[in-house]
C-alpha cells in the first residue's frame, strides 16, 4: 500500500508540473478543484521565489492597518513555515527602503531572524531546504543572512552594496564568515559568489574564511566569483578542481604555480567563463597561453582531446578597480597579445577588456578587430579599445599585408572573404574618437574595412554628440552593405 501511495504522488506532481509549464494560473486552479493536488501544486509552484513574495503570508502584522505591536498568530506561523519550507531557490533584496527594501519587509526579516535565534546561536530553520540563495544589502545586512542559510545550501551569491558616505566596519562581514565556516558543507558546494564595493573592503578574517572554504572544496564546485585577491594555494587547488566552469578572480599572474611540482596534468579544461581584474595582464596571458600550449603535463593515456581552457568561450579582463579610464587610458595590452590571445584560444565566442576610452593612447589598433574576427571565427561579442588615430591606414596596412587582397592596394580594400557564419559585434564603440581621426569622406572607407571582417557596431544610447553620430553613420553603412 506505501508504495500505491508513492505512485499516485508522483503521477500528480507529473501532472502538475507539466500544468505548471502551460499557466501558473491554470495550476492553482487544479489544486482548488481537487484537494490531492494542493500540495504537489504548492511544493512546485514556490520552488523559486523572491523574499517579497513571503509577505502576503502574514496579513495580521504586513497589512497597512497592522498596528505596530501586532504579531503574527500561530496560524500565519505555521503557513509561513509550510510555504518557506517548499523554497530551494530565493532572491533576498534588503537594501535601504529608498532602493529596495520596504518596511514591511524590513519587519519580516526582523520577524524570521528573531524566530531563528537560540541565544547567540543562529539556526536555518525557515528555509530547511533552500539550496540556491542571493543575497543583496549592505554590510550591516548581513547579521539576517545565517537565518536564511540551510545546511545543505549548494550555491551562494552575496553581493554588497555601496552606502552613501558611511563608514565601513570589518565585523560587520562576521556573520558571513560564520555562515562560511560553520554552515556551508564544501563538499556539496556548487557555486560562490561575493561582491564587494571598493569603499566595502573585505576583512581579513572574511579572505581568510573563503579561502579555507574553497582549499576543502572538491569536484562539486562549479563557479567562483570574488573581488579580492586569494592566496596561490587557493588559484593552484582551482587549477585542480576537474569542473570548474565559471571562475572571477582579483590576482596577479600566478606564474610561479607553472613550474609547481602540485600543478595538476591538466588545468581548467572545463572552464566557460573567466574574469579577471589584474595589474599584470601580460602576465595572465602568459600564464594561458603556457598552459594551453604546454602538453607535457598530459598522461599518455590520455586518451580524450581535452586540455587546458579548451572551453572557454567568455572571457574578461579589466584594470582592479574594475572601472573604465578617468584621468588616462589605463589599458595595457597590444596588437601582439590580442594575436597571441586568439591563438591560444580560438574557441571564444565573447571578450571583454574594458570600456573604451576617449584618450586614444592604447596600443591596440584595428589589426586586433582584424586579428579575433578571422582567428576566432565563434567570436560574436567584443568589447575593446582601439586606437584610432591612424584608422584609416591602419586598415589599408592590414589589407595590403594579406595575401587575399593582393591587386586591390589602391582602395585598400577588395571583396568580402565571408570567413565568418556570424557577424562580430563590436560594443560601445562610439567611445572611441573619430571626429578627429577621419574625415566624413572616409567614414565609408571605416564600414567597408569593418564589414570585410564581418564586424557590426551596436551604437547604445542617444547620439549625443557628433563622434557617436559619425560612428552611427557608419553602422548605417555596414547595415547597407549587408543588403
Amino acid at each position: 500500500m506505501p508504495h500505491r501511495i508513492f505512485e499516485i504522488d508522483e503521477i500528480l506532481r507529473d501532472i502538475v508540473w507539466h500544468t505548471r509549464d502551460t499557466s501558473e494560473v491554470a495550476t492553482v486552479s487544479l489544486a482548488c478543484c481537487c484537494k490531492a493536488f494542493e500540495e504537489p501544486t504548492l511544493s512546485l509552484l514556490w520552488v523559486d521565489k523572491s523574499f517579497h513574495d513571503l509577505l502576503p503570508l502574514l496579513p495580521s502584522i504586513l497589512t497597512p492597518t497592522a498596528e505596530p505591536a501586532a504579531r503574527p498568530t500561530e496560524e500565519e506561523w505555521r503557513r509561513l513555515r509550510r510555504y518557506a519550507s517548499w523554497i530551494r531557490v530565493l532572491f533576498v533584496d534588503v537594501r535601504p527602503a529608498s532602493v529596495g527594501l520596504t518596511g514591511q519587509e524590513s519587519t519580516l526579516i526582523n520577524l524570521i531572524t528573531l524566530s531563528s535565534t537560540d541565544g547567540s546561536t543562529q539556526q536555518a530553520t525557515m528555509f530547511p531546504n533552500l539550496r540556491d540563495l542571493t543575497w543583496v544589502g549592505e554590510p550591516s545586512s548581513l547579521i539576517h543572512l545565517p537565518s536564511f542559510v540551510s545546511p545543505i545550501l549548494t550555491d551562494l551569491t552575496v553581493r554588497i552594496v555601496a552606502r552613501w558616505r558611511t563608514e565601513y566596519f570589518p565585523g560587520e562581514y562576521a556573520p558571513l564568515e560564520l555562515v562560511i565556516n560553520s554552515t556551508i558543507s564544501p563538499s556539496n558546494l556548487r557555486s560562490l559568489s561575493i561582491y564587494t564595493p571598493r569603499e566595502a573592503k573585505p576583512s581579513p578574517e572574511l579572505k581568510r574564511s573563503v579561502a579555507d572554504l574553497v582549499l576543502q572544496c572538491g569536484s562539486a564546485l562549479m563557479g567562483f566569483e570574488v573581488e579580492f585577491e586569494l592566496p596561490e594555494s587557493v588559484v593552484l587547488h582551482l587549477m585542480s578542481l576537474p569542473n570548474l566552469k565559471r571562475w572571477e578572480a582579483a590576482q596577479l599572474a600566478p606564474m610561479e604555480l607553472l613550474s609547481s611540482p602540485l600543478r595538476p596534468a591538466l588545468s581548467f579544461a572545463r572552464m566557460e567563463y573567466l574574469s579577471l581584474r589584474t595589474a599584470t595582464p601580460h602576465g595572465w596571458l602568459s600564464f594561458i597561453n603556457t598552459l594551453v600550449g604546454d602538453k607535457s603535463h598530459l598522461p599518455l593515456v590520455l586518451h580524450t582531446p581535452a586540455f587546458s581552457f579548451g572551453n572557454l568561450a567568455s572571457f574578461n579582463m579589466n584594470m582592479p578597480n574594475g572601472q573604465g579610464c578617468i584621468s588616462s587610458c589605463t589599458f595595457l595590452l597590444t596588437d601582439s597579445d590580442i594575436s597571441l590571445l586568439a591563438d591560444a584560444l580560438p574557441r571564444l565566442e565573447s571578450v571583454r577588456f574594458g570600456q573604451p576610452c576617449r584618450f586614444n593612447t592604447c596600443k591596440t589598433t584595428f589589426r586586433s578587430l582584424h586579428t579575433l574576427s578571422t582567428r576566432c571565427p565563434l567570436l560574436k561579442y567584443l568589447c575593446t579599445h582601439i586606437n584610432t588615430t591612424t584608422l584609416i591606414q591602419d586598415i589599408r596596412s592590414v589589407f595590403e599585408e594579406d595575401s587575399e587582397w593582393t591587386g586591390s592596394q589602391e582602395a585598400g580594400l577588395g571583396p568580402s572573404v565571408g570567413r565568418r557564419n556570424c557577424p562580430l559585434e563590436f560594443r560601445n564603440a562610439q567611445y572611441l574618437p573619430l571626429e578627429e581621426n577621419v574625415d566624413i569622406g572616409d567614414l565609408e572607407m571605416v564600414a567597408k574595412g569593418l564589414f570585410d571582417i564581418s564586424v557590426t557596431l551596436s551604437i547604445i544610447g542617444d547620439i549625443w554628440d557628433l563622434n557617436s553620430k559619425l560612428w552611427a553613420k557608419v553602422s548605417e553603412c555596414i547595415k547597407a552593405l549587408h543588403v
